[in-house]
């Protein structure tokens, strides 16, 4: 009996919690479906995530809606969505800083705003699991043409094997509310470099699309660099995936991480990993550049194949290294290693045009 009161005072206690979050006093709707004068923003609820006090960011809306719905009176509810301009692949490299259709406020720990980076591309696999198929994720990959992405090559080393999947506009994997929806498609030839060891050196690949994707806001290419393109150090960079956000007992990330990394130079890159258990006798491969070293600030488990971006021209990027490698993630003045992209531009242009993909679709 005294386990029936108790088991009865606890389901009332959450019900009194439950009623006295606040709820939408209206209706849950995508942010464009509701005139924007009438809608609650986005904000970010820190949540406690484990006994040590550290704090995870969860992005929901203090409404009771979903993190990327927006509560509207229902007289101001627009029947569809408002016709936009048709997208087209224009201009390479165009980051939008402050966000698609809505901007994140409050505190945000490594968080990108949505659409703010629209080449980036989630690289997926088919699995069976108890004979559920499921989608897994790999890794990521940038958008260089309407139909190829570029990545690593230790990320798609199984190719033989496996059928791949690339997903672009994807931001935040825990929702269907996104303004604008993601495009899958199969993948009909993957490329490795030729030069591709066990030492993972010329860590590099191309993914040829079943077929092309089509441009939206949130779906763009990235711009590839010149092969006379040299490296600014300490010039800052962007980065980032779904993966971990720390080395040992991180989670991965159901929104798009964004890091914000230095260029180290080749040889200061070196004499880091030196220091570290690869020995004083390393010798970092040409085919790599490094960026980072600022401590609990990298790219980790999970980014590999993640373009590393580089302010070019205003508000224009262009793709300078792809996540690769590292001695865990975000030790002090232990840079990460990224493929060296600008060493692969004749390499990756003349498959372009090969698989004929639009060589010019990621040409600055």
């Amino acid at each position: 009996m005294k386990r029936l009161v108790l088991i009865f005072a606890l389901v009332l206690l959450i019900v009194e919690r439950s009623n006295s979050q606040e709820e939408c006093q209206g209706i849950c709707v995508k942010k464009d479906l509701c005139n924007a004068e009438n809608s609650t923003d986005v904000v970010v609820v820190p949540v406690v995530t484990d006994s040590t006090n550290t704090f995870n960011v969860d992005l929901r809306l203090n409404t009771g809606c979903d993190r990327l719905e927006t509560c509207c009176k229902e007289s101001d509810v627009i029947a569809s969505a408002p016709p936009r301009n048709n997208a087209a692949f224009e201009q390479c490299g165009i980051r939008n800083d402050n966000g698609i259709g809505y901007r994140l406020v409050g505190d945000k720990v490594g968080s990108a705003q949505y659409g703010e980076f629209p080449w980036t591309l989630m690289v997926l696999k088919n699995q069976v699991l108890l004979s559920i198929k499921k989608e897994i994720y790999v890794c990521a990959a940038s958008l260089i043409a309407p139909d190829l992405a570029l990545t690593t090559a230790h990320c798609v080393r199984e190719h033989k094997t496996i059928n791949y999947l690339v997903r672009a506009g994807e931001w935040d994997t825990s929702s269907f509310q996104e303004l604008f929806s993601t495009q899958t498609r199969g993948v009909s030839q993957v490329l490795v470099h030729e030069q591709y060891n066990e030492y993972h050196h010329n860590n590099i690949a191309l993914l040829k699309m079943e077929k092309p994707y089509k441009a939206d806001l949130n779906i763009q290419t990235i711009c590839l660099p010149s092969p006379q393109f040299q490296l600014v150090s300490d010039e800052k960079c962007f980065t980032g995936a779904w993966g971990k956000d720390k080395f040992e007992q991180g989670q991965t990330q159901n929104i798009l991480r964004k890091i914000e990394v230095p260029i180290v130079p080749h040889s200061k890159c070196q004499d880091a990993f030196r220091s570290t258990r690869l020995g004083s006798y390393f010798i970092l491969d040409e085919s790599y550049m490094c960026a980072g070293g600022e401590e609990n600030v990298d790219a980790c488990t999970g980014d590999g194949g993640a373009p590393l971006v580089c302010p070019a021209d205003g508000s224009r990027y262009y793709q300078a290294g792809i996540v690769a490698w590292g001695i865990g993630c975000g030790q002090k003045n232990i840079p990460g290693a990224y493929t060296d992209v600008s060493k692969f531009v004749d390499w990756i242009k003349k498959n372009m045009e090969a698989l004929g993909s639009d060589v010019n679709a990621s040409k600055f």
